[in-house]
């Protein structure tokens, strides 16, 4: 009888955005002027050497945030000040439950990571659960007047990551995003270019800030979720403008199995980022409901829209 012989698994590092919620500040100009609170996406300088050359070349600004410690004085870190809106092709097959709670059911739980999601509850780090999502990222460079603006994509995988109750709201952008694939189902055009479902990755999901909120129990903080920008009316033109790059297929289909793999070992605990200066954030308030929605999709090349 053969036995085999496993090779060791290699994951692939992941440069990870973060969101400040208006809870972190920030000064817009290193070493210059006041600390002040701060709504938007960033990531911090010297992570990744890839990633600082793709967003210097994007004409991307750097900031420093101030980042509170527990029992600490506050660490100033250096990052790049992505703005308050990004886009994202989310490499997952979609959520299988509208909450973290009814995600990280016994029934659900399996299915989750096998949809590409790292999702958890917290374990005495400071958090009530963590969730992360891998894919592929969109930033604006800003143009002239002759050039105008356009859309850049990096051609490597990025981790977004968030905490406690912020992990109910970047799940609740990712039903929102399986809605709008589900109406381009009805919308392709060529059916016999693109047999089976529009695919998550295949639309951007454009992120960045919701309504203020007050969070938190018996004395409350004001913040700035996170939230899918799609708006409620879906048409033909406006998914031209979210269609993929044909660029993006071929990573999913290429990261695909390295991602699910690192769903699972995220789900465990055994995933940890590499290691930075940002300190871990402060946890929020978290809150959750049992509410159920099925939405499973597969991974399929696709063509155009």
């Amino acid at each position: 009888m053969a036995i085999g012989r496993n090779k060791i698994r290699q994951f692939t590092d992941a440069m990870t955005i973060q969101w400040a919620n208006g809870k972190n500040e920030a000064r817009l100009t290193p070493g210059v002027g006041r600390f002040v609170s701060h709504v938007g996406w960033y990531a911090e300088v010297g992570r990744d050497d890839e990633f600082d050359r793709f967003v210097y070349q994007a004409g991307i600004p750097q900031m420093e945030i101030r980042h509170p410690r527990q029992g600490a004085t506050a660490q100033i870190v250096r990052h790049w000040n992505l703005g308050e809106q990004l886009r994202f092709f989310p490499l997952t097959s979609g959520p299988v439950a509208t909450t973290v709670a009814a995600s990280l059911s016994a029934r659900n739980v399996a299915a989750t990571i096998e949809a590409g999601i790292g999702l958890r509850w917290g374990r005495g780090e400071g958090e009530r659960s963590k969730m992360a999502i891998r894919g592929y990222l969109q930033i604006l460079q800003r143009g002239t007047d002759e050039t105008g603006s356009k859309w850049l994509l990096y051609p490597r995988l990025i981790q977004i990551s968030v905490r406690s109750r912020m992990t109910d709201e970047l799940l609740a952008a990712l039903v929102d995003h399986v809605r709008v694939c589900e109406i381009a189902d009805t919308l392709v055009v060529d059916r016999a270019k693109h047999p089976d479902v529009i695919h998550c990755y295949e639309l951007a999901l454009p992120l960045g800030p919701g309504q203020e909120e007050q969070w938190g129990k018996g004395e409350t903080t004001t913040v700035m979720p996170i939230t899918s920008l799609h708006p409620e009316t879906i048409d033909l033109p406006y998914l031209r403008t979210l269609w993929r790059p044909d660029l993006v297929v071929e990573l999913a289909l290429r990261d695909w199995p390295d991602v699910q793999a690192w769903a699972y070992e995220f789900s465990l605990g055994r995933y940890t980022e590499p290691t930075g200066q940002t300190p871990v954030p402060v946890d929020d308030a978290y809150t959750s409901n049992e509410a159920m929605a099925i939405n499973g999709r597969s991974v399929y090349t696709g063509d155009v829209l």
